[in-house]
């Protein structure tokens, strides 16, 4: 009984934490992203993030910028003008848009240039209160590979027909 009690409480923290659907207003989020340790993990590239939930609603990040380092390991950030995504760093970066009724269940990142960028997991978070609260609101998305030049890759779990969660690429005119 216990337990039940537990899991009834988590469950409407979540569910209070989510936007209403069909809200005028936009909603704030924070995308983190791990980039791993591997040689020449690193990139300096334009990188791009999109992510959604199986309603429909979609948040389109063209170019992530001004990053807050929220670790890097010794030497791994560079000094003065940090632009992210440097080597076992995590990142984090702010989007805003459409608020999502459900959680995000897809998200796709896109390199646009020629470095080599291996990122380990990206998840988002909903920011709450004047963006005092940070709740998260994603899966964690794996990638631990390379990213593809100038395609969006990365996850759908809102679709997926049960087995592996692999990356794959998708095509889009964004």
């Amino acid at each position: 009984m216990k337990r039940l009690r537990i899991l009834t409480v988590v469950a409407i923290a979540f569910i209070t934490s989510l936007p209403v659907q069909g809200s005028s207003t936009n909603c704030s989020y924070s995308v983190e992203i791990e980039t791993t340790c591997a040689q020449s993990a690193a990139t300096s590239d334009h990188v791009s993030v999109r992510f959604g939930d199986s309603e429909g609603n979609l948040i389109i990040v063209k170019h992530l910028n001004n990053p807050k380092p929220l670790y890097a390991a010794k030497g791994g950030v560079r000094r003065g003008g940090y632009g992210g995504f440097g080597r076992c760093a995590i990142d984090m970066f702010e989007a805003s848009g459409q608020c999502m009724s459900r959680r995000v269940c897809y998200l796709y990142l896109k390199k646009v240039g020629s470095d080599d960028w291996r990122p380990g997991w990206v998840r988002v978070l909903h920011r709450q209160d004047g963006g005092r609260v940070v709740v998260p609101v994603s899966y964690m998305f794996y990638f631990r590979t390379f990213v593809p030049e100038n395609v969006w890759y990365g996850f759908d779990y809102c679709h997926s027909k049960g087995g592996g969660f692999v990356p794959h690429v998708v095509s889009s005119n964004e």
